[in-house]
């Protein structure tokens, strides 16, 4: 998985390309990257949304405020699938496959450490946030 981190006037920007092309291999993805989120604290906020972008093959994580909906997107993480995004059927086969990798990876040590830190929810295109107990 090929990692970038970027920093602008104070922001953090990392993003994950991965190469998974599998349901498997994206959980493992996914819990490298909350193993990231654990210990570089780029978020925040005691909140956080993965939104699940089926159109483009990626999810973007960042703080959020349920309450408000607000997205606090200027320290974020990018995660591209875009190996698994092609051999999807569509766009619903994607949001699916991603969520249930999503809550797999929160239920392992590292998600569980994560889900002590942070409420955790995930939105797609067309669905509004839910959260992941």
């Amino acid at each position: 998985m090929k990692i970038t981190l970027r920093e602008e006037n104070g922001n953090k920007l990392l993003s994950f390309e991965s190469k998974s092309k599998d349901e498997k291999g994206i959980i493992t993805d996914l819990e490298y990257v909350l193993d990231k989120i654990n210990k570089e604290r780029i978020i925040d906020k005691n909140q956080v949304l993965f939104y699940i972008d089926a159109t483009n093959g990626n999810i973007f994580i960042a703080g959020y405020d349920k309450e408000t909906e607000e997205v606090f997107d200027n320290n974020g993480i990018g995660v591209e699938f875009s190996d698994f995004w092609k051999e999807s059927d569509n766009a619903y086969e994607f949001d699916e496959i991603v969520i249930n990798s999503i809550e797999k990876a929160l239920n392992s040590d590292v998600g569980k450490m994560t889900k002590t830190k942070y409420k955790i929810f995930y939105q797609t295109e067309l669905e509004d946030a839910e959260r992941i107990k």
